[in-house]
């Protein structure tokens, strides 16, 4: 046996040794994180005034379901459609800081300014997605969305949905004209 040999075995045991107490050691402490919820062991990794993970999940959530919403088909009864064919909408012009109500029908639209018209495609009452497309749970107001297109010189340059309930997942953003969605109803008889 050479000299080399017996020096590999002298160094290969002690070097095992200690990897094993390394790795042994902190055990309780490693029960301890493992007992942790995932969000909470990251968001203790994250560098202090960072939003948390759960936050940031809901973030891209809210993005995520902002993107999908004008893509899909909108499906409504008849039955729906002749209930709700009108929307009643605040819009503010952030260039002049006006602000004004307007009740807008369905498939009509409102004009703010020269060249710009705020369009009302649909009213869907309680708003889901299902499958493929955009439907409505039920004929009440339980969750209304609109959907709407700001058209400038016959150009769409802001489409998407307004929540009456949870504006923070509205997918229509535009910020010379942000709007709010108030409520829905019957068309009103003219006078």
């Amino acid at each position: 046996m050479s000299l080399t040999g017996s020096y590999k075995g002298m160094f290969l045991v002690p070097a095992s040794v200690l990897i094993l107490a390394l790795s042994g050691c902190g055990g309780d402490k490693n029960a301890q994180n493992a007992e942790k919820a995932p969000e909470t062991a990251q968001e203790e990794q994250l560098p202090q005034g960072h939003p948390g993970v759960s936050s940031m999940q809901d973030d891209i959530s809210k993005v995520q379901h902002a993107n999908i919403k004008t893509q899909k088909a909108v499906s409504i009864p008849d039955e729906v459609k002749e209930k709700w064919k009108e929307a009643q909408l605040e819009i503010l012009d952030a260039g002049s800081g006006a602000s004004q109500t307007v009740t807008v029908k369905v498939g009509s639209d409102v004009k703010l300014k020269e060249g710009v018209r705020l369009r009302v495609e649909v009213v869907v009452p309680d708003y889901t997605i299902a499958e493929s497309r955009i439907e409505t749970r039920s004929n009440e107001l339980n969750n209304p969305a609109v959907l709407v297109d700001l058209v400038e010189n016959d150009k769409s340059i802001a489409r998407g949905w307004v929540f009456r309930d949870y504006p923070e997942f509205n997918s229509y953003n535009d910020r010379r004209f942000p709007l709010r969605f108030l409520s829905a109803g019957p068309a009103t008889a003219k006078k």
